[in-house]
């Protein structure tokens, strides 16, 4: 009798994480964008990618940071329309929905680097928002990675 407890025991709560997931948020994926701004910041300058809706469609732009008479603007470098649910897929696959409350501190010994400032509206108000300095979260240089494929991919067309 101890062992048939101990089974159905060790049975329900293994169903009870099949079906509620170990962590919440991991199971929880983005179902729609309303806004996102991504700003890095490093020794070379400062890149801010923003989305916008356009005529239905989402549009990926990027930004660079300059000082000019005595104030900083931004100065479209780059933009893509992309398909709006290649760009939740791509958020999906990088698990952006996870960083929400990511907050990398600067590791110890580590001189310079980039520090990033990501914020994201989703799912009908949902806010995620992340930052750190030379500390990312998980799926964090794929997604930049695929940013910039995205611009250079819509330039070279």
């Amino acid at each position: 009798m101890k062992k048939f407890i101990t089974m159905m025991t060790i049975m329900l709560f293994t169903t009870l994480i099949g079906l509620c997931g170990c962590a919440g948020d991991y199971r929880k994926t983005v179902t729609s964008i309303e806004a996102m701004t991504l700003t890095l910041q490093g020794m070379r300058g400062t890149s801010v990618y923003e989305i916008a809706e356009v005529d239905g469609k989402t549009e990926l732009r990027r930004f660079r940071k300059v000082y000019s008479k005595g104030e900083d603007i931004l100065e479209l470098e780059a933009s893509a329309t992309c398909d709006t649910k290649d760009f939740i897929e791509l958020m999906n696959n990088c698990g952006v929905i996870r960083w929400d409350g990511f907050h990398g501190e600067h590791p110890k010994n580590v001189m310079d680097g980039i520090m990033f400032d990501f914020t994201a509206t989703v799912n009908g108000g949902q806010t995620i928002y992340a930052d750190g300095s030379a500390n990312y979260p998980k799926g964090y240089n794929e997604f930049v990675r695929e940013l910039n494929k995205m611009l250079a991919e819509y330039k070279e067309n």
